[in-house]
């Protein structure tokens, strides 16, 4: 693919994103905004995590053996369509399509992502890390846009212009991905030696990869706790204001992921090529302590660092993870990011449940601390046991 090609498909899918940041951010809005029911809107997230578990199940069961290429326009097509039918329904009918809507959205957005980060090796060739990181970067780009247009595009074209909106986004992608074609696979056809998919799991423990799947499983446990704490935080700081807080906190996440993506990844490249694993499990740390921040500090300013900080460990987290996966054959790499998506989905969504269930604004910081305190301690442990075999073979090595 060449480098301009390559631009015009970044570009796409980066308008893509920015939908989906509006998907995210105005859905949950508007089901409050017609039902003023918490658990209508709760159920939102629910039908968006549903269809990401769903999506990764997918990925995981054809993941080695679809034609990448038309999975990845259908998802494009089936978000779009989900949209548009929203977009036109009457009043009623739209209470009833929304949920079925974002199940769809959630489970192209599963499918999409996993199939992209199992073809990127075959797409970006030696360019594969440098495209990894620019993807990150994008991501918070995407979300700080999304926010953004999500406070002045609602006044301005409503609710159903806002869906139309994000289906065109979705379109582009569809219309670019037909237009460029390109090479999705190794040569020797879809799903070439994969005609007898082997379990994920030990594929994953073999490739010593089962642990970071687990840590992201973890982590996204873990996440459920800001996802929720940051509306009470937000209460506790500005009872006037309260969301003002949390598209603070998000903002600063957000440039974070875009700083990690375009400045902090290429000045580490070589370490980040040298062993993946410890990268990640310290990014995973650094991530954990920067939401852990924005609970415990007090002042404005000492969050917001927080924020950034858990940014970048969140964007190098996901950068590292994902070249570590693409280092699997090619036609092991699609059930790979498949699991992936369903460890971290089911995690999250299990999160949310335990932590809607059990959190109180009075014990909201420690609650922070305990549910990222147990993946930043086996980070921690996995980092050492990542580091001592390489330290042995460099003692061992004959000198002279």
């Amino acid at each position: 693919m060449t480098r301009r090609d390559l631009a015009v498909f970044l570009t796409a899918k980066a308008i893509s994103d920015i939908g989906y940041a509006l998907d995210f951010i105005c859905l949950s809005v508007f089901v409050w905004e017609r039902t003023r029911s918490a658990a209508a809107t709760g159920l939102v997230s629910v039908a968006l995590y549903a269809g990401a578990i769903t999506g990764g199940r997918l990925g995981h069961r054809f993941g080695d053996r679809w034609d990448r290429l038309r999975v990845m326009v259908g998802a494009d097509l089936v978000r779009m369509l989900a949209l548009l039918t929203l977009t036109l329904l009457p009043d009623r009918q739209q209470n009833w399509w929304l949920y079925p809507a974002v199940l769809l959205v959630g489970t192209g957005r599963s499918v999409f992502e996993a199939t992209l980060s199992a073809a990127t090796p075959v797409l970006a060739g030696e360019r594969t890390q440098s495209v990894n990181s620019v993807l990150a970067g994008l991501r918070g780009v995407a979300f700080m846009t999304g926010m953004g247009l999500a406070t002045v595009a609602v006044p301005l074209i409503g609710y159903r212009g806002v869906f139309a909106l994000d289906a065109g986004s979705y379109a582009l992608s569809a219309l670019v991905l037909l237009a460029l074609r390109p090479r999705l696979r190794e040569d020797g056809g879809p799903g070439a030696g994969a005609a007898e998919p082997a379990p994920s799991w030990p594929l994953l423990l073999a490739a010593g990869l089962a642990p970071l799947v687990l840590l992201r499983g973890l982590d996204a446990f873990g996440s459920s706790s800001q996802h929720v704490g940051l509306p009470m935080l937000g209460t506790e700081l500005r009872p006037d204001s309260p969301t003002a807080v949390s598209g603070a906190v998000w903002g600063c996440w957000a440039a974070g992921l875009l700083v990690a993506g375009f400045v902090l990844r290429p000045l580490a490249r070589r370490i980040i090529d040298r062993n993946p694993r410890v990268v990640f499990c310290l990014a995973m740390m650094v991530m954990s302590v920067g939401f852990i921040g924005v609970f415990w500090l007090s002042g404005w300013w000492p969050r917001l660092a927080c924020g950034v900080l858990a940014g970048l460990g969140d964007a190098l987290s996901e950068i590292t993870f994902k070249q570590a996966v693409q280092r699997l054959p090619d036609h092991r790499r699609g059930r790979a990011f498949g699991f992936s998506q369903i460890v971290v989905n089911g995690g999250f969504m299990a999160g949310l449940l335990a932590t809607s269930a059990v959190l109180r604004p009075d014990r909201l910081p420690e609650w922070v601390m305990l549910l990222h305190g147990a993946p930043f301690l086996l980070a921690g442990w996995t980092a050492l046991a990542a580091v001592r075999p390489a330290r042995a073979g460099r003692t061992a090595e004959p000198v002279g």
